[in-house]
């Protein structure tokens, strides 16, 4: 396989020179490529329709990615992320600018976050005002272009192709412990689009070694009531999972307890384990039950499910875990005694 550019310039510059590159060829006389830069102008601005006449590329203006006036009737801002995923209020900040900005009054206006890598879909984008822009739809784009054996747009389709297809393995192969880092954000994502697991997100945890993709779902609020005062606690299931559950470290369902006052933690514990455990003896092994050592911390592991190994026995895993958090959240009604 020859080397490919995109494995080693993989900054978010190199893809903001991407996108304006293809964008670009809208002004040219090739026709072919031409087309390439209307598809893709066409999915920023949600307008199949669109004809594209002419395109101004700004990149950098006022700290903004990349903005595109195109027919001098439509304003196109993209904040383009690599790997990294956006912070410091930077989405709304830019929206404000534009949707301010003098020379743009008469103008439609699009606001874009074109993501490469993964990342939980619940980080604010649409709530900003953004249109997600999936590294799938650039893709069916842009391979539609091959043919054209341009080897900086080959190098970019491969490159994409690269994270598109081990974050899509979870949907052919079962065994959970062939899955890599990419595989898991994919299964991760996928979760947050079904019904049982939809509120859910996920995230990096660190520890020494060498962390773990965390996935949280059904995360509910208890109150109860202690010595004459209100005591609120959260419970909630936790997938852990790690690339090829490397280190003998198997791929587990933990259910977590937080409670903030540490003068409650360890009775808090001990109730809901003696209920948990009853509940999920009636689906589980009990040698893949493990009751972990106790540690007064502000999440506690309260039981896990251990020794999950194929995707079919963590779809059940993950439907049979909320369905006991369900009948447990009907035994702990608000201000009940536990």
């Amino acid at each position: 396989m020859k080397p490919n550019i995109f494995n080693y310039a993989t900054s978010e510059l190199t893809n903001d020179a991407m996108i304006c590159w293809m964008v670009d060829w809208a002004n040219s006389k090739h026709e072919i490529y031409k087309n390439l830069s209307r598809e893709i102008l066409r999915l920023f601005t949600d307008n199949e329709n669109l004809d594209v006449e002419s395109v101004n590329i700004k990149k950098q203006y006022k700290n903004i990615d990349i903005l595109m006036e195109v027919n001098d009737s439509e304003v196109i801002v993209i904040e383009d992320k690599v790997n990294t995923s956006s912070h410091s209020n930077q989405l709304e900040k830019y929206k404000e600018i534009i949707d301010n900005e003098e020379a743009y009054k008469n103008y439609k206006k699009h606001y874009i976050y074109y993501k490469v890598g993964n990342e939980c879909l619940y980080n604010g984008v649409e709530q900003a005002g953004y249109t997600r822009v999936s590294r799938e739809a650039i893709l069916n784009i842009i391979k539609k272009y091959r043919d054209l054996e341009n080897n900086l747009l080959n190098d970019y389709i491969y490159y994409l192709e690269s994270i598109e297809k081990p974050s899509n393995m979870y949907k052919e192969e079962d065994d959970i412990n062939k899955w890599c880092w990419k595989t898991w954000e994919g299964y991760y994502n996928h979760l947050q689009l079904t019904d049982v697991t939809k509120d859910g997100y996920w995230h990096y945890v660190s520890n020494p070694r060498g962390g773990f993709l965390a996935f949280i779902w059904n995360c509910e609020e208890y109150k109860d009531i202690k010595d004459g005062k209100e005591i609120n606690y959260y419970i909630y299931p936790q997938i852990e999972s790690n690339s090829g559950n490397n280190d003998g470290e198997k791929t587990k369902i933990s259910f977590k307890l937080e409670c903030k006052d540490p003068a409650y933690r360890k009775e808090l514990r001990g109730c809901v384990y003696e209920r948990l455990e009853e509940l999920l003896k009636e689906y589980v092994q009990v040698d893949n039950l493990k009751k972990l050592k106790f540690r007064n911390g502000l999440h506690m592991t309260v039981i896990e499910i251990n020794n999950i190994n194929t995707r079919t026995e963590l779809d059940a895993a993950i439907k049979f875990s909320t369905e006991c958090l369900g009948k447990i959240k009907c035994q702990l009604t608000e201000g009940e005694n536990i």
